[in-house]
């Protein structure tokens, strides 16, 4: 996890399953090369046999040691929010697309 976005449930990389979750983090590259575009990864990730939890905290070693593969952070069920998905090994995360796309937004359609 970047410094610059935290680490909720520990160290790892941090995937979603609903875009905007996704799009939260998403970022320019600062005007240079894509001024204005954005990028997510569409992933394969196995999730396997996951640490879940709904309260924030770091679970790498935990889950490390009882020989699980991912943590869920269920945010769904706690607030209402995302879940996410952290893994700490890079072959259970395979990116398949990337999309890249302009953010739109308009204040008034905004609930």
């Amino acid at each position: 996890a970047g410094s610059a976005t935290g680490s909720m449930f520990g160290a790892g990389v941090y995937t979603a399953e609903c875009s905007s979750k996704s799009d939260e983090y998403a970022r320019d590259d600062g005007g240079n090369t894509y001024p204005g575009l954005l990028a997510v990864l569409v992933c394969r990730s196995f999730i396997g046999k996951p640490w879940v939890s709904q309260r924030p905290g770091d679970f790498v070693l935990e889950a490390k040691r009882r020989s699980l593969d991912s943590i869920v952070g269920d945010r769904e069920a706690k607030v209402g929010t995302y879940r996410e998905f952290v893994f700490f090994e890079e072959g259970s995360i395979y990116p398949e697309y990337s999309i890249i796309y302009r953010r739109k937004w308009d204040k008034d359609q905004v609930p």
